[in-house]
Formats: structure tokens, C-alpha cells, sequence
């Protein structure tokens, strides 16, 4: 972020990262006093950063209570998968020639690695899907993942326990190793599985911290 930035881009920018990594959870109830003091702006600059993001979903104004990070819904989780089971898949199969052998190597060996502290893991989940819809150079896919990306990541975080991190990695190693060898039909199949684990991972996440088992994926409407 240049140091000459607008003072709105960055209330917006910090404020962002602090939701999508997490160091604000899911669920938080926020005010103005407290982000102005935590952002250290003034109202405009919080108010507009707070418009901002309850537009990309992830905060919702609640009248007379404050700002509310936005939790996890199962119509966010639907919603999100279903598009990343239509996309992610059908450019691995049309355009992962487009990668060089060489690329998907160094991906592999990055993949073996044990001593990958977990931000470094998130940052190569991140690279690794990118790489695919930057292969496309398809404008409409671009624009289609940078939509969903922040979602993605938080949900990421959020199910980052040692296990699924670990699987994770193995998943993205076979779909780059189907890669390597040329064989699209099962690197796409390769990819469509991993999204299905990363879904059945939020939504574990979603039932272990929600305690009103008949409803543990939306919110109330007063909440």
C-alpha cells in the first residue's frame, strides 16, 4: 500500500485484511468509535470503508447495535462452491497446458515441504489456484475469481487446523502431478475433489461453532 494513499483506500485496505485473515472472526460486532481508534481515522474514512465492504458481503450494518463481520451462512458456503465447482475444474481441463512443466515442478517440490509455516502455506494455495485462472487470460474468469477470492481465503483461515493443511497440500501435489503428466480429465477430476474437501472443511468448521444445531448455518434476522 503506497504511503500516499487516500485515507479512505486505507481504512478500506486494513480494515479488509484484518476480516479476510481472520484477525477479526466471523461474527464480531463492531463501532465506529472502536475502528476509528483501531484504524486511527476519522469517521469518513471508517464510514466509507465499512459501505465498502458490506457491499462485497462481508459486513452488515445493524441499526442501533453497530457493525457486524458477516459469519458464515450455508447459503454463502453454496453459493461460493458452486461457482468455484463450475470454474476452478473447467479451466484446469481447457487451459493447465498452458503451464509450463517446469512451474508445476517447482509447485510439487514446494508441496513436499514440512517446514512450510502456515501463512506461507496459504500464500501457495493462493498462487497455485491463481495460476489457472491467469492461464485462461480469459477476462471474464478473472473477473469472476477476484469476486470470490477474499471469501476463499478467509475460509481458508478459518479451517486451517494442521490436519486439513496438510491435505491440502497433498491434493494440490496430485493435481499438479496430473498436470506434469499431460492428463487433464484427471487433474480436472483431481481439482473438483479438493473443492468438495475444502467445502465439507468450512462447513465442519461452521457446525463446530455454531451451538443451535437446527439452525447452524444462518443467522437470526435480529442477530
Amino acid at each position: 500500500m503506497s504511503e500516499n494513499a487516500p485515507l479512505k483506500q486505507v481504512a478500506y485496505e486494513t480494515l479488509k485484511r484484518k476480516i479476510i485473515t481472520c484477525e477479526i472472526m466471523p461474527g464480531s460486532l463492531l463501532t465506529e468509535d472502536m475502528l476509528c481508534e483501531e484504524l486511527n481515522a476519522s469517521r469518513t474514512p471508517v464510514r466509507d470503508a465499512v459501505s465498502r465492504l458490506e457491499q462485497e458481503n462481508l459486513v452488515s450494518i445493524k441499526p442501533k447495535k453497530g457493525i457486524k463481520v458477516n459469519r458464515v451462512s450455508m447459503n454463502s458456503i453454496r453459493e461460493l462452491f458452486e461457482v468455484r465447482r463450475m470454474l476452478e475444474p473447467e479451466v484446469v481441463l481447457r487451459y493447465g497446458n498452458r503451464i509450463p512443466d517446469e512451474e508445476y515442478a517447482q509447485y510439487m517440490r514446494q508441496f513436499e515441504r514440512q517446514d512450510l509455516t502456515a501463512q506461507e502455506q496459504f500464500d501457495l494455495d493462493h498462487a497455485f489456484h491463481q495460476i489457472f485462472i491467469t492461464a485462461s487470460n480469459n477476462r471474464y474468469y478473472k473477473s469472476v475469481y477476484a469476486m470470490i477470492e477474499d471469501q476463499v481465503h478467509r475460509y481458508r483461515i478459518l479451517t486451517s487446523e494442521e490436519a486439513r493443511l496438510g491435505d491440502t497440500q497433498q491434493e494440490h501435489y496430485e493435481i499438479a502431478a496430473d498436470c506434469i503428466r499431460g492428463e487433464w480429465d484427471l487433474a480436472s477430476a483431481a481439482m473438483l475433489r479438493h473443492i468438495e474437501n475444502s467445502k465439507l472443511a468450512i462447513v465442519d468448521y461452521v457446525m463446530k461453532t455454531n451451538r443451535n444445531a437446527r439452525n447452524v448455518f444462518e443467522e437470526d434476522e435480529d442477530d
